[in-house]
């Protein structure tokens, strides 16, 4: 009898009563935070790559996030005072500005996150990824509110998923 199952089972029997157990592999800290977060895909493929990932503790995980969400957030301020540099459309100059001013505010709330995390203080861990993630947010509204389409929708979303992944290690 073969079985098609990714884990393999056994079956003992003692004094009449059946044990099953099985062979599944326990999913791992990286894979229970990650099925907890808005985009899990997102998750898995940024960190499962990252192999400092694999044996690191809830800490370490929210170290490891909180550095990625800094690097993005001063990549995408970098590249959108660049844009509002060049920008010749009014309107669209003043939505970048706008941007790299919540980008300011979300790498200072970034800033202040480690401190957090060294404290044990998850509250305001999580409070300062939100506060990140909101700076994101207030940048892609200032694109629709605007009428405007947005150049920066992907790396707004990426760090609102990369403090979505802090704030979830938070509460956890």
């Amino acid at each position: 009898m073969a079985f098609s199952l990714n884990y393999k089972m056994f079956f003992l029997l003692v004094n009449g009563y059946l044990f099953v157990t099985t062979d599944a592999a326990a999913p791992t800290l990286l894979e229970k935070v990650c099925q907890k977060t808005v985009d899990i895909d997102f998750c898995l493929n940024v960190f499962g790559s990252d192999p400092a990932t694999r044996t690191a503790s809830l800490p370490g995980l929210a170290q490891i996030a909180i550095d990625k969400a800094t690097d993005k957030a001063m990549k995408t301020r970098a590249d959108t005072k660049t844009r509002s540099f060049f920008a010749s459309d009014p309107k669209l100059k003043d939505v970048l500005i706008r941007c790299v001013h919540e980008y300011d505010s979300a790498l200072a709330a970034l800033r202040i996150a480690p401190v957090d995390l060294g404290k044990g203080h998850y509250a305001d861990l999580y409070r300062h990824a939100s506060d990140a993630a909101r700076g994101a947010v207030a940048c892609e509204r200032g694109f629709i509110d605007k009428s405007l389409p947005s150049p920066l929708t992907r790396a707004n979303l990426q760090l609102g998923d990369y403090c979505n992944i802090i704030e979830v290690i938070a509460i956890n």
